[in-house]
């Protein structure tokens, strides 16, 4: 099923933008990115939708009586900042159609206009007959559209027409004699209406070598055609050719310099970029003096370290250039930047500038490249302060990857609103002082703390998230990983599945007792499961083994009578027992052999992709199990997040609003879809990127946790159905995943340590758990 990227409340601020706009204007239609008429209303969104210009300055909303609204974060879409001399106007993608059936490749190319930018690509088939070349075109004002050119009008590159709307295209034709290709450049109004041509004979005969020889071209306000190309004996040469196709003058690059590109300016002529040869970095704006034949210098600066993007004129006395940082102006010289617009304060991950130019009262123009696509940008001087509302996010260093595309594209969406990414360590006493004090992070990656035992500090969700929209594609029994109490605190982005598996069906129903009865019956075994002797603490899997929360755990017991818990001594010396004798030898036992040979019960399986279902499969065979865990009632799975996003009750309004817009983005399809890119990312908790995700299987290797068998190549072996069903059933099964508080984790932990190591005896031990556990118990009780 085709995807398209919908955005928050999108209809509600089309409706409203719609509705400014005048009634001869059409509606965009067709596919998604692309008006299918001349003109559209509306401009282009990042994700091919149509969004609202960006020249809105409202404010977040306040409702009444603190009541989150899920809307106010979307009057500030597109909205950009104050933080610079200069804000944007207008962002639009250059976003083409992708039609079903097209092959990668075919040339795509762009230019500035004096109202907007043209995008063209050239679609191809297995059949050159079905080609065909689309160009779209957009403008500041909103407007965007698309023309259709078939195969006998083939497109091939594209450039400026300095000072208009219009453009100017690379065509060829057979010639009438049969003597190879004729070649030319054609102009075209705004209306996609023939003005005239400009013929290339000189260029020769064969297309291919003349579109080969071709660096750029432009037509200025007089009418002439400029060149830049590579002559025939390999030398870059500067050309200005009239309507009639006749060289008006020409040039070569002086002392080894590089002509670089043609740079239409603010007043409508075509100006030269040139780079000086050698390490000097210099760079110079020059234009073509038609009487001299000469080219005559406009602006020339160094350039050191070579990282100038591109350059043209604000004006006759001052230099415009863009580089990774932002854009700047200074004097012809270069001397004195000054900073006009920095990159990451509007949200902007640029790589590239391919265009850019002034128009002369007082706004710019240019054409950027991010990771995903080309962007026409229109910037104009800002006028009015604009605050950013920043908003903290804390995250483990593990995850920081998997965020970074959601956050570059929220900063992107709403420039007045930034997130940054903080990295927090496991259990990280900083960030549990910031929370409780009402402080930290707005946003948390909840597997940063003790998610459970901090309920009062995070703000309830379930409204908000309704209202967003985001709801009905995620799985409740996966979103219930984020319920405390019955309410919801977390989103759960990403999710892994832990059970065991055995090559005993009978072990399927086992509870606790059943579990040391198995192990009793099996003498013969060296291990009950596998585990890493790490520091001597191989007994914490048998831990993992036994213990799933307070509410259900082998040695704290429920007091029916008085509805306490108490710890058991009796059940922990049995525990002890099994410890040192399963889970305390020199060496490893790992996942896979040991089950296999029979020398261990059971193996853990972690589920973190549909390709660990297969792969268990493959390599333990059709007779292997899903067993399950044993707990108080009997087997069960668990699920548990691997990314949680929480919001911090004490944060301000207008903070908790932006964040939860932001995971409204993390869970949305094309979040979901750039986030699973990441190794680090697990099953999806939207049930159509984890179809999508069970329907790649099989396409790389699969890495089993803690085993002797390496990465596991799933080949012909694959039987998607089957392990679809298996996993889903799994998912709906599985438990929450719960564990002891930590504070009494690391009692247990400290005290086995020492028992272990012989500093204390069992009794002493017991008499400490008792103690110690006992005191938390009932403080906590």
């Amino acid at each position: 099923m085709k995807k398209v990227f919908s955005y928050i409340f999108l209809t509600v601020l089309l409706v409203v933008h719609l509705s400014a706009c005048s009634a001869d204007e059409k509606e965009a239609s067709g596919s998604p990115g692309v008006a299918t008429g001349a003109e559209a209303s509306g401009s282009l969104d990042a994700g091919g939708e149509l969004d609202p210009a960006l020249s809105g300055r409202q404010e977040l909303s306040i409702s009444p009586g603190g009541i989150l609204d899920p809307s106010a974060i979307s009057s500030l879409a597109g909205k950009d900042n104050s933080l610079d001399l200069f804000s944007a106007a207008a962002r639009v993608p250059l976003q083409t159609e992708k039609p079903e059936n097209a092959i990668e490749g075919g040339g795509a190319g762009s230019c500035l206009a004096a109202s907007g930018a043209y995008h063209f690509k050239i679609h191809l088939f297995q059949s050159s007959a079905e080609n065909w070349d689309e160009l779209i075109f957009v403008t500041a004002e909103g407007k965007a559209g698309s023309q259709r050119f078939p195969r006998e009008n083939q497109l091939y590159d594209i450039g400026p027409v300095a000072g208009t709307d219009h453009y100017v295209t690379l065509g060829a034709e057979a010639r009438a004699d049969g003597e190879g290709d004729r070649c030319f450049l054609t102009e075209w109004d705004e209306k996609h209406e023939k003005l005239r041509e400009f013929p290339l004979d000189f260029m020769g005969r064969d297309f291919s070598e003349v579109w080969g020889s071709l660096l750029g071209f432009a037509v200025d306000k007089s009418g002439a055609a400029h060149l830049i190309r590579y002559s025939e004996e390999g030398m870059l040469q500067y050309l200005l050719v009239s309507q009639e196709g006749d060289i008006l003058a020409e040039c070569m690059p002086e002392g080894g310099n590089y002509m670089r590109e043609l740079v239409p300016l603010y007043d409508g002529r075509v100006a030269l970029l040139s780079i000086a040869s050698g390490s000097s970095g210099g760079m110079a704006l020059e234009y073509m003096d038609t009487e001299t034949g000469r080219l005559v210098k406009l602006a020339d600066w160094d350039s050191p370290e070579g990282n100038i993007w591109y350059a043209t004129l604000l004006d006759e006395e001052t230099l415009m250039y863009a580089d990774k940082e932002g854009i700047y102006r200074s004097g012809l010289s270069g001397k004195n930047p000054e900073l006009l617009y920095r990159w990451i304060d509007h949200g902007i991950i640029a790589q590239e500038v391919s265009a850019m130019q002034a128009d002369g009262e007082g706004r710019i123009a240019l054409i950027y490249r991010d990771s995903q696509n080309e962007n026409y940008l229109c910037l104009e001087p800002t006028t009015e302060e604009v605050a950013v509302c920043e908003i903290t996010m804390g995250v483990g260093s593990g995850a920081m990857e998997s965020y970074k595309w959601a956050v570059a594209e929220f900063n992107k969406r709403y420039p007045s609103c930034h997130i940054e990414l903080v990295e927090y360590g496991y259990q990280d006493t900083t960030l549990l002082t910031q929370l409780t004090a009402g402080k930290g992070p707005v946003l948390i990656d909840t597997s940063r703390v003790n998610f459970e035992d901090l309920e009062e500090l995070w703000e309830p969700l379930d409204t908000v998230m309704e209202q967003l929209g985001v709801m009905e594609e995620l799985q409740p029994a996966v979103l219930d990983l984020g319920r405390l109490n019955g309410t919801l605190y977390g989103m759960v982005r990403d999710f892994e599945l832990r059970t065991m598996i055995a090559l005993d069906p009978d072990l399927k129903d086992w509870d606790y007792d059943m579990f040391f009865q198995c192990v009793q019956d099996r003498p013969e075994l060296e291990a009950v499961a596998n585990y890493y002797n790490f520091d001597g603490g191989g007994f914490n899997h048998l831990i993992d083994l036994l213990d799933h929360g307070l509410d259900d755990n082998y040695y704290l017991v429920l007091d029916e009578e008085t509805g306490a818990m108490h710890f058991d001594s009796d059940r922990f010396r049995r525990f002890l027992e099994m410890a040192e004798k399963y889970f305390t030898g020199e060496g490893d036992v790992l996942v896979g052999s040991s089950l296999l040979e029979g020398r261990a019960l059971c193996n853990a399986a972690y589920i973190g992709s549909p390709g660990h279902i297969a792969a268990y499969r493959i390599v333990f065979g059709e007779d292997a199990y899903y067993v399950g865990y044993p707990t108080r009632n009997g087997a069960a799975h668990f699920k548990e997040a691997s990314s949680m996003l929480s919001i911090r009750r004490s944060a301000t309004k207008e903070e908790k609003e932006a964040a939860a817009a932001f995971i409204a983005l993390c869970l949305s399809y094309e979040g979901q879809v750039q986030a699973a890119k990441d190794s680090n990312f697990r099953l999806s908790v939207r049930g159509d990127v984890l179809e999508e995700q069970i329907a790649s299987m099989g396409r790389e290797q699969v890495h089993i946790f803690n085993s002797d068998i390496g990465d596991v190549r799933l080949g012909s072996d694959l039987d998607i159905e089957r392990d679809r069903k298996t996993l889903l059933d799994m998912i709906d099964q599985a438990r929450p995943g719960r564990a002891l508080p930590l504070e009494l984790q690391d009692i247990i932990y400290e005290e086995l340590v020492q028992y272990f190591e012989g500093g204390i005896a069992e009794d002493m031990l017991i008499d400490h758990l008792e103690s110690r556990v006992g005191l938390y118990l009932g403080e906590r009780n």
